[in-house]
């Protein structure tokens, strides 16, 4: 099958909107360029990539082959014309990042500063999605490596765990129980539960933590997408919430949110990891990071 990388390009387009008119824009086809391109692929393969006696867009089981094959591709020509780009002008390469929108908020300003003063030659992209968005970035090859929170290791990923990260709950010091040392499960079943929104990341994954472990949880539940909007959530009195402590530590220091310590319960750490593609070009600059990332960020380095 002798198939150019611009078809791939548009393929994997198609697939990622769904729709050949919403691709049209990605790679600046007219619909019936597009549609003519798909069809010349699935002529040579021999096989339907895309489902089309249904009307909402599926992918058939070789189409679903077929589009890990051509992000494969795709990912490796990007990152092969980057390199001989990079030796032919003399230029140093992009790195780029992934991450989620915690740890870019959090922790990675200070080292990205870090790695900004060591190589000054070198460019950094920053891309701050949700954990799932991320690894789909990776295996595309959208981003050269990640660094996120989970609480397992990513199948089908090279994960380099650096450090375990706490949860704790959070809660105003201006609510009446925030002024004891510990409370029991009862009284923590008192006040309402502040979680983000399914589907959400970050949510899910506490979710599965307090399913998994048993771990107790208020009652009533209120449900909010962004968590700066939790916090201040939070510290208005509405309820209590569960978040990792580096994103708290700020306003606990100031006072004006409190960690919680319920009676007979710790709740479970999270580990912030490097994730890396399986499929990858060797690029020296991307080890240069990594390696940048992995002495600031590993347990022995931690400052907050």
């Amino acid at each position: 099958m002798d198939v150019s990388t611009d078809f791939l390009r548009t393929f994997i387009a198609v697939c990622e909107y769904k729709s050949f008119s919403l691709a049209t824009a990605r790679v600046h086809k007219s619909q019936a360029a597009i549609s003519t391109q798909i069809a010349r692929l699935e002529e040579q393969a021999g096989s339907k990539f895309i489902d089309r006696s249904q009307r909402q867009f599926r992918l058939t089981q070789e189409g679903e082959l077929f589009l890990n094959f051509a992000r494969e591709i795709v990912a490796k020509t990007n990152a092969a014309q980057q390199s001989i780009q990079a030796l032919h002008n003399g230029l140093s390469e992009e790195v780029r990042i992934g991450t989620t929108r915690s740890v870019g908020i959090y922790i990675l300003p200070d080292v990205i500063g870090r790695i900004a003063k060591n190589f000054p030659e070198l460019k950094i992209s920053v891309l701050t999605q949700g954990r799932t968005l991320t690894y789909e970035r990776l295996e595309q090859g959208a981003v050269d490596l990640a660094v996120v929170l989970a609480d397992v290791v990513p199948r089908g990923f090279f994960a380099k765990p650096l450090r375990p990260e706490p949860l704790c709950y959070v809660i105003s010091p201006k609510h009446p129980l925030a002024g004891k040392k510990t409370i029991s499960t009862e009284e923590l079943k008192t006040v309402a539960f502040i979680s983000g929104v399914k589907g959400n990341d970050f949510s899910d994954m506490i979710d599965e933590i307090f399913e998994k472990d048993g771990v107790p949880r208020p009652a009533g539940c209120i449900a909010i997408n962004n968590l700066r909007a939790r916090k201040e959530a939070v510290r208005a009195g509405v309820g209590i919430t569960v978040l990792p402590i580096f994103t708290v530590a700020d306003e606990v220091q100031r006072k004006t949110l409190k960690i919680l310590a319920v009676e007979g319960v710790r709740l479970p750490d999270i580990r912030l990891m490097i994730v890396e593609a399986r499929r990858r070009t060797p690029n020296a600059n991307i080890e240069r990071v990594r390696k940048v990332l992995e002495e600031t960020l590993a347990v022995g380095s931690r400052h907050h």
